[in-house]
């Protein structure tokens, strides 16, 4: 249910707090007796967390500067000890965005036509830089299938130092249940293209629009590194000049390919010039981490992480991630993730009053950059500040202030065969109604899941999406603090009793099952976990996660790149997600890897 307060009050109470919370930690170290989570901090921390004044607390703005003074100066006040690499940060750097840097151009030979960048063809966020002056070779969708359905574009034509032209999408647009599934992707197509050895793509959409300059915005991916080559879509007009001596339109050549369902390709005897210079701007983005020592002498060296995501999507507006993207407005995010920080702030006071009966260690992660695509949780595990071997479990709170009579769901349950048990013991001391989900990797992206990718439990707290998701209007006055106050509770109790228990929770690793067809379907396992946020060419690992898979038997250990798979090239994860759907079990692979410099070969037995 709940409570009613005049806005007056409320800043009293938020000025008050701050004060409050400092007395009473120093006072609540003798006396343990006054600990309880209290709603009204909770709206507090969220009035402020989520007020116009950080406006909506973007990565590296001065709004996500004042959030991380604030959480700090709460711990400095509670007796946090600082864990960050410089006090309680934990600072990162990352691309955030892409931009045109100079001589951007495409010309095709013989044609006195000036084509303008943004007008007439501009370069993808992933492209390559560098110049190509070929010819071009028509290759239809610039499909390579050997599977269910057998399609090849590349059969009848040399592509090897050419430019290659290709449409978008498959014979059958868009579906989502389509045949040619994974292969339609403009980043599969990529790869293929890479693999028979183009030295450029240009790519068109399936479709000419009414005014023909329907080009994709140029914007950064997160976690992708460059295609290795140029790669620029064009409008329908430009391909159409491309073919002019040709004697058929792309639409005539689409038409042709999709009633015959049959590859389309030749040499269209016409060379193109083109140059792409794309520059990368970095930002940076600081994770706020804090412990309590545990009491047992030898389990304080494990710990239990607690975690929350502090930033939001700052004005909004397009590519940010609103769900109002026409408007450039603050999006407060009170309940994206403002509530799940003064989760954290509340659980680290009370914890903290009552570190006497923590027999493991708790460290505290607020993460940044978790709108940007899990960056904080990911570059964490990949610079833990404890040994990452030694973390019993990891709790997350994203979204848990929009309780209102609901069941919070408690995903990640089936990641530990102790979950079940222990969840189930708290219950029996709170009224709080849960519902418990054995996954949860799939229904909610966030920081949990870059836990769970190096094998540790976890259990992630969620009350649920609503209308207010992404958009300006999640603001503080639709918080449930009295809801959310149960919720802190019950994630108390769990931490306690998980910081007391003789041996850690087991991993277990989750089920789940893909139905999308437009995502790989992978038959095999190397056995090995990624190194998220790794910004090496290639696939870095972080280890082997199964003692007797087949990249352990084959010697893989922690640091090698894998470089190329079967002799095609690996140079990110999803290279390598994409060379792992097409492998079978039983199957004996050659993998490339980078070691220390040195180049080895293993074979894997699948």
């Amino acid at each position: 249910m709940k409570e009613t307060i005049n806005k007056p009050i409320i800043t009293l109470i938020i000025v008050l707090s701050g004060i409050f919370i400092i007395n009473r930690s120093n006072q609540n170290k003798i006396d343990p007796g006054a600990t309880e989570i209290m709603s009204f901090e909770i709206l507090g921390h969220i009035k402020y967390l989520a007020s116009d004044n950080l406006k909506g607390r973007l990565t590296g703005t001065p709004g996500s500067k004042l959030a991380i003074d604030y959480i700090s100066k709460h711990w400095e006040a509670q007796g946090i000890e600082p864990a960050g690499t410089k006090g309680y940060k934990q600072s990162f750097s990352f691309i955030n965005n892409v931009s045109l840097g100079q001589r951007n151009m495409l010309r095709i030979r013989n044609s006195r036509k000036q084509y303008k960048v943004q007008k007439d063809f501009i370069p993808i966020g992933s492209s390559g830089n560098g110049s190509v002056n070929e010819d071009v070779v028509f290759i239809g969708y610039g499909l390579d299938i050997n599977d269910s359905l057998s399609w090849h574009d590349y059969a009848e034509v040399d592509v090897r130092g050419k430019w290659v032209l290709l449409l978008l999408d498959g014979p059958d647009g868009d579906s989502p249940h389509s045949p040619y599934g994974r292969h339609k992707t403009l980043y599969n197509k990529m790869i293929a293209a890479r693999d028979h050895g183009a030295s450029g793509i240009l790519f068109m959409n399936r479709f000419e629009t009414a005014d023909d300059n329907n080009l994709r915005p140029l914007q950064y991916r997160q976690s992708s590194s460059t295609a290795g080559l140029p790669v620029i879509q064009i409008t329908h007009s430009v391909a159409n000049e491309i073919l002019i001596n040709h004697g058929q339109s792309i639409a005539e050549l689409r038409s042709k390919i999709d009633e015959q369902l049959t590859p389309l390709s030749f040499l269209v005897g016409c060379k193109v010039s083109a140059n792409v210079n794309l520059k990368f701007a970095k930002e940076t983005a600081s994770n706020i981490i804090g412990s309590i020592e545990g009491n047992d002498p030898v389990l304080k060296d494990e710990y239990i992480v607690v975690g929350a995501h502090f930033d939001h999507l700052g004005l909004g507006g397009s590519r940010s991630g609103s769900l109002d993207p026409d408007t450039l407005i603050i999006h407060n995010g009170a309940d994206d993730n403002a509530s799940g920080t003064a989760g954290i702030l509340e659980l680290s006071y009370k914890l903290m009053s009552n570190r006497h009966l923590l027999k493991r260690s708790v460290l505290f992660v607020c993460f940044d950059a978790e709108e940007k695509g899990l960056l904080g949780s990911k570059y964490y595990v990949e610079n833990p500040v404890r040994n990452i071997s030694n973390t019993a479990m990891m709790v997350n709170m994203d979204m848990i202030g929009r309780l209102n009579d609901n069941p919070v769901i408690l995903g990640g349950v089936g990641s530990s065969g102790n979950f079940e048990n222990i969840i189930a013991d708290a219950r029996n001391n709170h009224t709080l109604d849960v519902e418990t989900n054995m996954g949860g990797m799939d229904f909610a992206r966030s920081d949990h899941a870059s836990f769970y990718r190096e094998n540790i439990p976890v259990l992630f707290f969620f009350t649920g999406a609503h209308e207010d998701y992404h958009k300006p209007t999640d603001d503080w006055d639709k918080i449930d603090y009295q809801g959310e106050k149960e919720i802190l509770d019950f994630i108390y109790d769990l931490i306690i009793d998980i910081s007391q228990l003789q041996e850690k929770p087991a991993f277990a690793e989750i089920e789940t099952n893909t139905t999308n067809n437009q995502n790989p379907v992978f038959k095999v396992t190397f056995g090995v976990i990624p190194a998220y946020g790794s910004q090496k060419v290639g696939l870095e690992i972080d280890g082997v996660s199964k003692k007797d898979g087949p990249a352990a038997k084959a010697g893989m250990k922690k640091g090698d790149v894998i470089t190329a798979i079967n002799g095609k090239n690996v140079r990110n994860i999803y290279d390598y997600m994409t060379r792992l759907a097409d492998l079978k079990a039983g199957q004996k692979v050659k993998v490339t890897i980078n070691r220390d410099d040195d180049e080895m070969e293993l074979t894997l037995e699948l």
